[in-house]
């Protein structure tokens, strides 16, 4: 299996890179994702950005709640960090995403 790349994650004016995440940090991602109960709240994606962010920037964290951004990017920051601790799959170029068929992500036109 290889190993996971750092990414980059940005709300707002901030930016961070993230490196894979440690087993303490799948640990403490796994409850809040649980307690979701596949909602998606924005708490439970503020909860899972403090964990990915105590460990290289702790600093941060008290702060992230006032940094202007919307629910889209929120979305997209906890989507990488749950690509990093192998939650979700990432989709790789070329593959077709699920549920999508390759008439849905392709020019609009429908085959006979």
């Amino acid at each position: 299996m290889m190993r996971t790349n750092a990414k980059q994650i940005r709300l707002g004016h901030k930016e961070w890179t993230i490196r894979p995440l440690t087993l303490g940090q799948v640990q403490a991602i796994e409850p809040v994702l649980l307690a979701s109960d596949g909602a998606g709240t924005i708490t439970t994606a503020l909860a899972i950005l403090r964990v990915a962010l105590l460990r290289d920037f702790p600093a941060d964290v008290p702060a992230l709640e006032d940094i202007e951004t919307d629910a889209n990017e929120i979305s997209v920051a906890m989507s990488t960090i749950l690509q990093l601790g192998g939650f979700i799959r990432e989709v790789q170029p070329g593959e077709d995403r699920a549920g999508e068929s390759p008439a849905q992500t392709g020019d609009g036109s429908t085959r006979a």
